[in-house]
Parts: structure tokens; sequence; C-alpha cells
């Protein structure tokens, strides 16, 4: 045997003999699931004289079942978890409305697409001021997702702004609507918030590739 193991004291020690309250540990992988047991939110238990270990508990929110001999979540965990698990959904949703609003925008009166980042937003303000002090019968150059070169008249320019404002609008009333539908969810993990969303340029550029 390798070491001895008490119960009630979970400890180990160094084999000196056989007295109460001690048992034998002959491998180093069951003083590894002991270890394991007792240190990660686990439970050990002894039948018929020997040592049985339950494991590393799944979560957090994880009890030791003594009966049934299983880990469960506890009625006071479970609302603690659902916060958890909404808050980490909520976050997945933002970063997705995120990725849409800043992943660009087809226009179809260009028969382009058009970047909707800060940068491609701060263009487009440009534009707009341009158009506003010189009048809308002039044209302008707008530097597309693709990085091709478009001019553009005042109509196809208020057809992008439009579409960009849009496109903003519409993924945060998406996002918001997702969220309000979490929070009504008894699974959050098994909510399905992935509806709604606009295609990006990088999108349409992977299934054009495809």
């Amino acid at each position: 045997m390798l070491k001895q193991f008490n119960i009630a004291t979970l400890s180990f020690r160094d084999p000196v003999g056989n007295e109460d309250g001690w048992i034998n540990i002959a491998t180093q992988a069951q003083i590894d699931e002991i270890s394991a047991s007792i240190t990660n939110g686990g439970d050990i238990w002894v039948e018929n004289g020997k040592i049985h270990c339950s494991g590393k508990a799944p979560s957090e929110f994880h009890i030791f079942d003594k009966e049934k001999k299983q880990f469960v979540i506890s009625k006071e965990k479970q609302a603690e978890l659902l916060i958890k698990q909404r808050a980490e959904i909520r976050a997945q949703i933002n970063a997705k409305r995120d990725e849409c609003v800043n992943g660009g925008v087809f226009v179809p009166e260009i028969n382009k697409w058009v970047d909707t980042d800060d940068k491609g937003r701060s263009t487009l303000v440009e534009i707009k001021a341009d158009f506003d002090l010189n009048g809308k019968n002039n044209t302008y150059t707008l530097i597309c997702a693709d990085n091709t070169a478009q001019v553009i008249h005042f109509e196809e320019f208020k057809a992008a702004w439009n579409a960009v404002k849009t496109l903003k609008e519409k993924m945060y009333e998406n996002a918001y609507m997702h969220k309000v539908l979490l929070e009504q969810s008894e699974n959050p993990t098994n909510y399905n918030w992935s509806t709604g969303w606009s295609k990006t340029y990088q999108e349409h550029l992977n299934e054009q590739q495809a």
C-alpha cells in the first residue's frame, strides 16, 4: 500500500499499521481520485470496507447527494446558476449584435457592400457633410468593403446611409428581443438566439469561396 486515509479527518498518512478509521490506499490513482473529490466539491464514503469517490463536481453549482450517490444542483444554487447562464448568453448576443452592426451591409442601389464599422460610418458622415455644404448635385467617391472605389451621387449616398442606419436599428432590436426571451427561458443554455441576424461581408465572402 502507498498511503492510509482517514475519512473522518480527510487526511492521508504513510502506512503505520492497521488502526480503526484508517483505510489502506493501494494505488496513486486512488490517491488522486480521493484528492480530486475532497478538494473539488465532491464527496467520499465507505461501503463494505472499501472507499468510494464521487470525483470532482461538474460545476460550482453542483452538490453531491449522498443518498442518490450522484451530483445534483441544489435549489439554492439553481437561481444563481440561471443568473450566470443568462449573463453568459447575453454577452454572446451582444457580441453577435456588434459583429453584425460592424460587419458591413449590402446596398442594392450601388450593388456593393459598404463598411459599417467606425471608420466606414465616419466616411459616410464626411460625405454627408460635403453634400450638405456643396449641394446634392455633386458626386463623391466611396471606398467599398471590397476596396473598390465607387462614384456615387446623392440618391445612392442616401441609400447607403439608410442601409447602415437600418442595419444598426434592426440588430439592436433583434438583440433586445432575444434578451427579453432569454429572461423568460427556464433553460438559458438551450435558448436559440441564432435567428434574425444580418449577414456580414465576411460571411458573404466565405459563401463565395465555399
